[in-house]
């Protein structure tokens, strides 16, 4: 990773935003030196999007097999894994004067 004071991740951090490689990539982000660490999700974390899991869940989706096994519980909080960054999901931060809005959407 080059040198830096902001690491602004945007999306894609996951292959499907199961629990496991969400908590895999805050232990990689735990390890990086940077001072602020901003995230916003992407298409890949299906389960930061707590309308399309209600649907999936409901059907027994083929591309998504692993997803749709998932109980609501299972990924009911899931953004709350990401303990080593600030995520931001239809909010702003101001880091070192720049303003930043993160939407995943």
């Amino acid at each position: 990773m080059p040198y830096g004071d902001v690491l602004l991740h945007t999306g894609d951090f996951t292959e499907l935003g199961l629990p496991s490689e969400v908590k895999k990539f805050n232990d990689w982000l735990g390890g990086l030196p940077y001072e602020f660490k901003v995230v916003i999700a992407g298409n890949h974390e299906l389960t930061f999007d707590k309308d399309f899991m209600a649907e999936l869940v409901k059907q027994d989706y083929y591309r998504f097999p692993s997803v749709s096994k998932l109980k609501p519980e299972d990924f009911d909080s899931v953004q709350s894994l990401l303990t080593n960054c600030v995520y931001l999901q239809d909010s702003d931060i101001t880091v070192k004067g720049f303003r930043i809005y993160g939407a995943p959407w």
